[in-house]
């Protein structure tokens, strides 16, 4: 499942990010390689089954502090 993720991931990039590039619009490629890294890193950790913790006590924290 994991070689299968990155072999979707690679031509995500491909069509995507690369195209960018060619156009000359430098600052959009490095967000939208940024987001896909994201995307990427937590698509390949469940593919792999790693377990993800939740992030809701830090956002319920940060909440409570707000109010």
């Amino acid at each position: 499942m994991g070689i299968f993720i990155v072999l979707l991931y690679v031509g995500i990039l491909w069509i995507d990010p690369y195209r960018l590039l060619k156009q000359g619009e430098k600052r959009d490629f490095y967000v939208c390689s940024a987001l896909c890294f994201v995307s990427f890193s937590i698509a390949f950790a469940l593919a792999m089954g790693w377990e993800i913790p939740s992030p809701s006590p830090w956002i319920v924290q940060w909440v409570g502090k707000l109010f």
